[in-house]
Parts: C-alpha cells; sequence; structure tokens
C-alpha cells in the first residue's frame, strides 16, 4: 500500500522552514542564534581542548606584532614576554566565535586576577567597533583588541583560533571553537 502524498501540506512546511530561515538570515540574526547553539553544544563539554596532543608541537614565539586596545592604546607584545598569554582570534560574524565567547568569559573572569595570566581577544572584524559594541552589549569583561601589525607565527584561516603563549613558547594552537573552561586547561594556564 503506497502512501499518497498530500503536496499542500509539504508545500506549507518546506515555505514555513525557508520563510523562518531566509528571516534570521536577512535580519542578521543567524549569526547569533547559530553562536546560541553551539554555545550549548560547548556546555556539554563535548568540545575540549586537548593539551597533551600540543606539548609535542612546542615552537619558540617571537613576539613580534603589536595591539590596539578599544581606547586606543598600543600594546607590543614583546612587552608581555613574562606572562602566560591566552590568544583568541574571533570576530563578531562567526557563529563559532560567538558560541565559545560565554565560556572564555567566564574561564576570564576565574583567571583575571591571576597577574600572570593574560587575556587577548583578538576581533578580525574589518570594522573594529563593531566587536567594541558587541562587547558592550553582551556586556563582557574580556579584554578585546585588534592587531596593528599581526604576529606571523599567529596566522590561521579559520575563525576561532586559540594560542597559548608560555615561558616564551607557543604551547598550544586549537583551531576551531572549543570550551576552554575545563579545570585541566585551568591547571594547564595556571602551569599546575
Amino acid at each position: 500500500m503506497s502512501k499518497k502524498i498530500n503536496w499542500k501540506k509539504e508545500a506549507i512546511s518546506w515555505g514555513v522552514m525557508i520563510a523562518i530561515f531566509g528571516t534570521l538570515y536577512f535580519t542578521g540574526w543567524h549569526t547569533p542564534v547559530m553562536g546560541k547553539i553551539q554555545s550549548w553544544f560547548l556546555a556539554t563539554h563535548i568540545f575540549t581542548p586537548s593539551i597533551e596532543e600540543e606539548e609535542e608541537n612546542i615552537i619558540p614565539f617571537k613576539f613580534d606584532g603589536e595591539l590596539i586596545t578599544p581606547e586606543g592604546k598600543t600594546i607590543a607584545y614583546n612587552e608581555l614576554k613574562d606572562k602566560t598569554i591566552f590568544i583568541n582570534y574571533w570576530a563578531t560574524w562567526c557563529p563559532p566565535c560567538l558560541g565559545e565567547m560565554p565560556h572564555i568569559e567566564k574561564l576570564y573572569k576565574q583567571l583575571k586576577d591571576n597577574p600572570d595570566i593574560i587575556f587577548l581577544m583578538v576581533s578580525k572584524d574589518n570594522d573594529f567597533n563593531k566587536a567594541i559594541k558587541f562587547k558592550a552589549k553582551k556586556e563582557y569583561e574580556l579584554p578585546i583588541f585588534q592587531e596593528l601589525e599581526s604576529p606571523s607565527q599567529l596566522e590561521s584561516q579559520i575563525l576561532p583560533t586559540t594560542f597559548v603563549i608560555k615561558n616564551g613558547e607557543i604551547a598550544f594552537r586549537k583551531e576551531g571553537m572549543s570550551n576552554f573552561n575545563t579545570e585541566d586547561f585551568k591547571s594547564f594556564l595556571r602551569g599546575n
């Protein structure tokens, strides 16, 4: 016995789906919605960084490049030589970046008082004001920056990309989203 397809019902359901996705896309809400969905996945700790794999790939960091703060202050990477540096490249138009941002914010809040750890959330938006407005809207405490000169060793075609510089070396690199707010990763940053 063959099942008869109700084309009218099928067309309506496809029309509703297209209308929902079209509305999300044309209103610009697709990025935050996808970011929120990805953040929920990260909260399950399915995507957590593997620190052990990175220990084989440690290379010296040249500390070249400069950053600018939202207030216009310039910071050279070589000013941070004695710190553990958590660097995250992100953009406001990148759903996985927005997905991992709340978890990085929680990590930052737990470690921000440690004077040996610096967080650099480096915006790849062409217009730095978009990143500044996004941070204000979300009420994030994370320090955001834009690079005036990018260190050659930190180049990546993928967003988000995260690096950790420890003891003058690139000790960690992760392309793609991850939930860094884990006990293992906090211990790694602290040097435990």
